[in-house]
């Protein structure tokens, strides 16, 4: 017998890769924007964490610090967190038949709503087989973005929206947000870059490549006379541009006390500590 959590995972089948035309018809109506919002986005704040090796501090330190990495994000609130939930599949990869990366990689859950996702799509891990988990995201090219977002609440009927934090890890081909350029402002920027992470364009360096085009998840990125132009207003400092680019024309610059930012603005939208 069907219960809720099957009927979702077939409606989000259904529709997914129909989510270009209706962040169009959000866009044009304002009446339908107003429903989506209140339905699903709203109080969403999420953050998109750049990889690791893409990140070059925004200031000099003697000595050097390098300690400060967007990582540190996901572990400490893995750490604060009392229930955490992986989920055994990515819907998004699986809706979309991707190809590219594995569907097994899928999102974790923190805090009180965790622990009411039904086991027929994953499973509560202990803080030491989440690490594993995002290092091994990390190591198939995955870039995270942690936050509260309302459609998990509700397609996984988890509660109020104040008791679960998502951690996606999500590919340039099939992440959900790939339609941010489709939706009206107020929906886009539910989600942002990092707090504290900025993305700088070194123009003499550009070469005109088109390589970081290819890897931009949200078309922020277009090649014009000659050279590279980055939309800021698109951007989210995801880092792949910064990965591809072999001329150090893009560059992610990231502030000393930007995990700190990033967490603080964390902390207050779920109390993943809850019982």
């Amino acid at each position: 017998m069907l219960d809720f959590t099957d009927i979702s995972i077939r409606v989000i089948k259904l529709t997914f890769k129909g989510r270009f035309r209706l962040a169009r018809l959000a866009k044009r109506s304002k009446t339908f924007r107003r429903i989506v919002h209140r339905l699903f986005f709203e109080g969403d704040d999420i953050q998109a964490l750049p990889r690791d090796e893409t990140i070059t501090l925004n200031v000099k330190v003697d000595p050097p610090n390098t300690s400060i990495l967007p990582s540190q994000v996901l572990k400490e609130m893995i750490s604060k967190s009392r229930y955490i939930f992986r989920m055994n599949f990515c819907i998004c990869r699986v809706s979309s038949n991707c190809r590219d990366y594995p569907h097994r990689l899928g999102c974790l859950f923190l805090g009180k709503g965790a622990n009411r996702i039904s086991k027929k799509v994953g499973r509560l891990i202990s803080k030491d087989e989440a690490i594993a988990h995002i290092e091994e995201c990390e190591k198939a090219g995955l870039v995270h973005i942690i936050g509260r977002n309302k459609i998990d609440t509700v397609w996984l009927n988890t509660g109020p929206k104040e008791e679960l934090l998502s951690i996606c890890n999500c590919c340039p081909c099939c992440c959900l947000w790939k339609m941010i350029p489709e939706l009206p402002e107020e929906l886009a920027r539910s989600i942002t870059p990092m707090s504290g992470v900025k993305l700088k364009f070194k123009r003499e360096n550009c070469i005109g490549c088109g390589d970081c085009l290819e890897k931009c998840f949200i078309k922020a990125i277009k090649i014009k006379n000659g050279k590279a132009q980055i939309d800021n207003r698109l951007c989210r400092c995801c880092g792949r541009c910064a990965m591809e680019c072999e001329n150090d024309a893009i560059r992610i610059l990231v502030d000393p006390d930007a995990v700190e930012r990033a967490i603080g603005r964390m902390e207050p939208l779920v109390d993943v500590k809850a019982e």
